[in-house]
């Protein structure tokens, strides 16, 4: 094993997916099913998921905290994902955006922009928290915020040593909003996935009335939609979009 080899070996063992769990997994596994290519990792965090990609794409992560990313063997670029991005256009085959859109103050432009950067033909893998899910709508009803949003706090209390702050979550976006920002930006969505499924344990003997509440209502406001009565929507966790570039 060469001394490249061994650094990157090093790497593996200290880098930790911190995303929820079976997000990563999932995103892998779309990735999986597509020829190697250029891949856009934003935001990379410390560059977990990066380095399950090394080896079969190339990879370029980007983050807007330098200190942050762990990961050696890959050259890392300082990117503020609320601001253009330093790329030209097409440039890239894939984008992966893990748990990344709901920390920005501006969603529409990160999605215009990664639609920019992408071939003809190119796969954006997004993930956010679903907001839209029975879980998530049932406790917004009750505390006035959604699954993962609890804790919206002044950029100078963030990363204070108490876990609920660790996410920075400031933007919660519904599949509607993102499915339009995406056709705007001239993606077509191709698949969605969720990494779990959960229920409101709290309110397991009406959980199965408001499910069935919800399916009813929307069915009628959304007729013939292949996602708003998707399990994926009313159970799942994290939303996971592949949407395809317009060729």
């Amino acid at each position: 094993m060469n001394g490249d080899m061994m650094e990157r070996s090093a790497d593996r063992q200290v880098l930790i997916d911190k995303n929820a769990p079976g997000t990563q997994e999932k995103v892998l596994s779309i990735l999986e099913r597509m020829p190697p290519g250029k891949l856009l990792d934003a935001p990379a965090g410390e560059g977990a998921l990066s380095q399950r990609l090394m080896e079969t794409h190339d990879v370029v992560p980007v983050d807007i905290d330098e200190n942050y990313f762990k990961l050696s063997g890959l050259p890392f670029r300082k990117v503020d994902l609320d601001q253009p991005l330093p790329f030209e256009d097409g440039s890239f085959h894939y984008i992966a955006c893990i748990e990344g859109i709901e920390h920005l103050e501006n969603p529409f432009l990160c999605i215009r922009e990664f639609s920019r950067v992408l071939k003809r033909g190119g796969s954006l893998i997004l993930t956010t928290p679903n907001i839209m899910s029975v879980k998530s709508r049932t406790r917004f009803f009750f505390y006035s915020y959604h699954d993962f949003f609890r804790f919206i706090k002044p950029a100078e209390d963030f990363r204070h040593n108490l876990p609920e702050y660790e996410h920075e979550h400031i933007n919660p976006m519904t599949f509607m909003e993102l499915r339009y920002a995406m056709q705007k930006a001239g993606f077509i969505i191709a698949e969605l996935f969720t990494n779990r499924f959960v229920k409101a344990k709290r309110w397991s003997i009406f959980y199965p009335i408001i499910k069935k509440l919800v399916i009813s209502l929307t069915g009628k406001k959304y007729p013939g939609d292949p996602f708003m009565v998707s399990r994926e929507i009313l159970e799942g966790e994290i939303l996971i979009i592949h949407a395809k570039k317009n060729s």
